[in-house]
C-alpha cells in the first residue's frame, strides 16, 4: 500500500496547493514529507499518525494522516488561508485510485487547529483526516 502521507501530498500537488518540494521555488508553498525544512517559512508538511487498525480479513486499512501548514513571519492569515484550502480540498474527496489503491473516503477528524508558533515565531496549523483505503493487494486478507 501507498504510504498514506505520500498519495495526500501527491492529491494537493495535483489540486494545485502546494508544489513538490524537490522542483521548489521560494514563490510557492512546498510540500514536505516527516518533519519540516528550516526553510523555507511557508510549507506543507504531510505526515501518517497512524489510525484505527486495518480489517484482519478484508483488504480495508483505515490510516489517519496529519497536514500541517507553516507561514512566514507575521503569516497567520495567509496561513491559515491556505488550512482552509487544503480543507477544502482533502475533505469529502471522492472515491478514486491513488497510487495503485482505491480510496475510499477521506474524513476530516477535527477542524483546523492552530498549534501556535514555532521557535522563530511562524504559525503552524494541523488538518487530521481518517482515510479509508482498499490496498491493491495484501497476502491473507481478501479484497472487496
Amino acid at each position: 500500500m501507498l504510504d498514506p502521507a505520500v498519495g495526500i501530498k501527491g492529491l494537493l500537488i495535483t489540486a494545485g496547493v502546494g508544489i513538490d518540494f524537490t522542483v521548489g521555488s521560494i514563490s510557492n508553498w512546498q510540500i514536505f514529507l516527516g518533519r519540516f525544512p528550516t526553510s523555507p517559512d511557508a510549507a506543507l508538511l504531510c505526515v501518517g499518525v497512524g489510525g484505527s487498525a486495518p480489517n484482519p480479513k478484508w483488504l480495508l486499512n483505515f490510516p489517519s494522516i496529519q497536514v500541517m501548514v507553516r507561514g512566514a513571519v507575521s503569516g497567520y492569515d495567509t496561513s491559515r488561508a491556505k488550512a482552509q484550502e487544503v480543507m477544502d480540498t482533502l475533505l469529502g474527496l471522492p472515491s478514486q485510485d491513488v497510487g495503485g489503491d482505491r480510496w475510499d473516503s477521506v474524513v476530516a477528524i477535527s477542524d483546523i487547529a492552530f498549534l501556535g508558533f514555532d521557535e522563530t515565531v511562524r504559525p503552524i496549523w494541523s488538518l487530521n483526516f481518517k482515510l479509508i483505503i482498499e490496498p491493491a493487494s495484501g497476502v491473507n486478507r481478501l479484497p472487496l
